[in-house]
């Protein structure tokens, strides 16, 4: 069993007490919400370039709208030098660099400035926030001091008010601000569990599981495929742990056959599949057909929220998930904050 001493070694930047308050990042963006800009001509299209801890609020948002009544919105992730999407005048495009400096979209960003002025950023400060200022676009402006991974909060709501202020009516608007309050209510209950070193802790219980093994997480592309992505990511940088996720339907026509080989493999695997009940149900029967073909050969789980609407039921998996992922870096004894090897890696790019 961890211990508090164990954490405290351990989490030198003191990412528990960053989950464990991660509810005020929502009250601080409704707090924030006034400031934020609004669109004057509105188009359906949005591109957000950024990578990593600045992307995933993009692939959140994609879902959200998905799921929700603004389901025409069409929001594309960019995660490259370069738009692999198509810019036409019309187009949104959101630069998201948590940090400011991330090469590959202040480069992407100077390539869209030559098909479209409807840009907007958001940035904690660094380069990116000079060049919107100079250049008179517009700055949703973060706090500092974070890893982008952990400013999700900030990211996602911030972005979220932005588009739905946009598009929805004032009542929508604050219907919307409404449920957010009650979503960080719920959140701060989830907080006292998941910090608390106890065997009720369901978050610690599910990392224990989770030691030892090569987690491979899986969810349907049209809700929770992005929270696996994220799960897989946060066990990636905190735990620095090998992590896999594909989507469903796709991975039952491929990665479903392959729990063979390497002999022996499948002892050390641990399935993780996330279900939503606004999964297609023809995915639904395809995760119950997968659950019962694996389980008798790897150890398997379904997690499902049963909240009621569909961003509680995101974000409460999400923030469990983000908790395990600590927990595992800890019975790792890993440092969850650093990430020696891509600072290398930015270094060697550099030389």
């Amino acid at each position: 069993m961890i211990s508090e001493k164990d954490i405290k070694e351990i989490d030198s930047s003191n990412m528990f007490n960053v989950l464990k308050i991660f509810y005020e990042q929502i009250r601080y963006v409704i707090n924030k919400a006034n400031e934020l800009p609004k669109l004057d001509n509105p188009n359906q299209k949005f591109l957000l370039f950024g990578i990593g801890g600045s992307a995933i609020a993009g692939d959140l948002l994609q879902s959200f709208f998905r799921n929700s009544e603004l389901n025409s919105l069409e929001i594309f992730v960019n995660r490259n030098y370069f738009p692999l999407y198509r810019i036409e005048p019309s187009t949104n495009v959101i630069v998201s660099s948590y940090s400011g400096n991330t090469e590959e979209t202040l480069e992407a960003f100077s390539i869209a400035k030559k098909y479209t002025k409807n840009i907007i950023g958001i940035t904690s400060g660094g380069k990116l926030e000079n060049i919107l200022q100079d250049e008179g676009f517009p700055l949703i402006k973060l706090p500092e001091g974070y890893q982008p991974r952990a400013a999700i909060g900030y990211s996602f709501f911030s972005l979220l008010l932005f588009i739905w202020k946009s598009y929805a009516t004032p009542e929508k608007y604050s219907k919307l601000i409404s449920e957010l309050i009650l979503l960080e209510k719920l959140l701060k209950e989830k907080s006292k569990i998941y910090s608390e070193i106890s065997s009720n802790n369901i978050a610690l219980e599910y990392a224990n599981k989770l030691f030892d093994k090569l987690p491979i997480i899986y969810a349907c592309e049209e809700t929770l495929f992005p929270v696996a992505m994220r799960f897989r990511a946060q066990i990636q940088e905190n735990a620095k742990c090998l992590a896999f996720a594909s989507p469903i339907p796709e991975m039952n026509h491929n990665e479903i056959n392959s729990f063979l080989n390497p002999l022996n493999i499948a002892k050390d695997v641990s399935v993780i599949i996330l279900k939503d009940k606004n999964d297609h149900p023809r995915n639904q029967k395809r995760i119950d057909a997968m659950y019962s073909i694996l389980k008798s050969n790897v150890e398997i789980a379904i997690i499902e929220s049963k909240e009621d609407k569909y961003v509680f039921r995101m974000f409460d998996l999400l923030y469990f998930l983000d908790w395990v992922s600590f927990y595992l870096a800890i019975l790792y004894k890993t440092d969850p904050t650093p990430i020696p090897v891509i600072t290398k890696l930015k270094n060697l790019l550099h030389t």
